[in-house]
């Protein structure tokens, strides 16, 4: 007795429908992971981040411009107090940027203070507070 697992299915004779439907489960478990690790970061920069926290999926990305200040030896509080409108800008444009990824990463291998002006859309606004 032959098991009807052995028979080709005749509407998909070289099992093209089965390697689909295997492509779409890794898909599925890769989008998962990469939410799971977006989760993650966010948590990580929002525990580095002072003060109340943000919306969460603004969360990250207030948690990353606040991150990225303290590596340029700024501080996000004292700027907050001494310019709440500066501190707002850079807040906007952070939430903004189609760049956070990179910036999580060069902030999690602590080289975004040397790569920021690359991709960061603060650049100009940081610099005029690192000289300021």
């Amino acid at each position: 007795m032959s098991d009807s697992a052995d028979k080709p299915d005749p509407f998909d004779p070289f099992g093209v429908v089965a390697s689909m439907s295997e492509w779409c489960c890794l898909l599925k478990a890769a989008r998962e992971l990469k939410d799971v690790d977006e989760e993650m970061m966010a948590t990580m920069l929002e525990a580095n981040a002072a003060g109340p926290a943000p919306e969460p999926e603004a969360a990250a990305k207030v948690g990353t411009i606040v991150n990225l200040m303290r590596s340029l030896n700024l501080d996000p509080n004292a700027v907050r107090r001494r310019d709440p409108e500066a501190m707002r800008e850079l807040e906007e444009a952070c939430l903004r940027c189609t760049q956070r990824a990179r910036c999580a990463r060069e902030l999690w291998a602590d080289t975004a203070a040397k790569t920021y002006p690359e991709f960061c859309p603060n650049a100009a606004r940081l610099e005029r507070l690192r000289h300021a």
